[in-house]
């Protein structure tokens, strides 16, 4: 077989414009905004958790779970305060919710209306944790996002201010005298 230079190089030509495509085929799922050490979740995980914050605890006058990153205090105490099992249990109903969100619903959680997520979370209250990964999941993270918010800084300087010792020392308080008794 017979090559001449055009014919090399329109074919090193089609081979190098192939790869420099590569990468935009092979697309990988963007990390998580936190970096996380024994979980894996991608950016749509945690997208689908903040509108899970979101849900649970909506902006209103003052700022919602997602204001003040709950979903990110959830994922990092998954991330370092759960068992390996527990991770792995987390993981699955992850998946497991945002499947039967997709059933349900026709697409994702981020991208369901309001009555949408609600119907699906009044779904999920009354299904036994124990049996379903998904109820599973939403138990552990709306008590995680409700822990997270109560703790925030927001939280404990605005709406209930937190004081390290409460109580206060008066020294010189004036005493009634007792009433008299009759013996």
């Amino acid at each position: 077989m017979l090559v001449n230079r055009r014919t090399a190089l329109k074919q090193v030509l089609v081979v190098s414009a192939g790869l420099a495509l590569l990468p935009s085929c092979l697309r990988k799922p963007s990390p998580a905004s936190i970096s996380l050490k024994n979980i894996a979740v991608d950016a749509e995980g945690e997208n689908m958790l903040a509108a899970l914050a979101d849900t649970l605890i909506p902006a209103t006058a003052t700022p919602g779970a997602k204001d003040v990153k709950a979903h990110l205090f959830a994922l990092t105490m998954v991330d370092d305060c759960m068992k390996k099992e527990d991770q792995q249990k987390f993981l699955t109903g992850m998946k497991a919710f945002s499947d039967l969100c997709q059933k349900k619903n026709g697409h994702s959680f981020e991208k369901s209306s309001p009555a949408e997520r609600e119907a699906l979370l009044k779904e999920l209250e009354a299904a036994d944790a124990n049996k379903d990964a998904a109820a599973a999941f939403y138990r552990t993270a709306k008590e995680l996002t409700i822990y997270g918010y109560t703790t925030s800084e927001y939280y404990l300087t605005k709406v209930q201010v937190y004081e390290l010792v409460p109580g206060r020392f008066h020294g010189s308080v004036p005493v009634k005298p007792a009433s008299k008794r009759t013996a």
